[in-house]
């Protein structure tokens, strides 16, 4: 009897707040959309939790699981606008990485309409800049068995983005796919 009124009240309760169970799982499952300079779109897998930037330069940041849970497994996925140019970002990244299972991809580049996408993926010991950027002076901290997926997307006019997953290596293992149809699609 108590279980019956529970889900009677439950029910109701829902039903007031004009939301029924498959309207809360929906929206928990929903993707999120990140414009790229109002010329192009990633559409987040919904499975990339929101999460808050670590850093001001950071317009976008999502936490990547790999599992359930609060000690699974996690990695950074986070999103800017930036420049430097494609070639020396890329020697950049390759370089935070060191150590003798350090593995750096060739850069893959490729078109999303009018979009240059160039990706790459690096793993290996990560070195990470604590307190700030990579240049900033924070404390370094070294993180064995990571990896990393980046992108850059370059919009026509030049304009560059950087898209970054990284974290423990299986997390990117497990999410690399999801990674390259965002960032491939921004043109689309």
């Amino acid at each position: 009897m108590t279980r019956q009124f529970i889900a009677i009240a439950t029910t109701l309760t829902l039903l007031l707040a004009g939301t029924s169970h498959a309207d809360t799982a929906a929206t928990e499952d929903a993707t999120t959309v990140v414009s790229v300079f109002d010329l192009g779109k990633l559409v987040v897998p919904a499975k990339f939790k929101k999460a808050v930037a670590k850093s001001r330069i950071i317009q976008h940041e999502f936490a990547v699981q790999e599992g359930e849970g609060d000690d699974a497994p996690t990695a950074r996925l986070t999103m800017m606008p930036a420049g430097g140019g494609v070639d020396a970002n890329i020697s950049r990244w390759k370089g935070q990485f060191s150590g003798d299972n350090k593995k750096a991809g060739k850069t893959e580049a490729s078109d999303s309409g009018t979009w240059k996408v160039h990706t790459v993926k690096v793993s290996g010991q990560y070195t990470e800049t604590m307190g700030g950027g990579p240049f900033s002076g924070g404390r370094k901290v070294k993180r064995d068995d990571y990896a990393m997926l980046g992108a850059i997307l370059v919009e026509p006019k030049g304009r560059q983005y950087f898209v970054k997953m990284i974290g423990p290596a299986s997390v990117i293992e497990a999410n690399e796919k999801a990674f390259k149809e965002m960032v491939k699609n921004v043109g689309n």
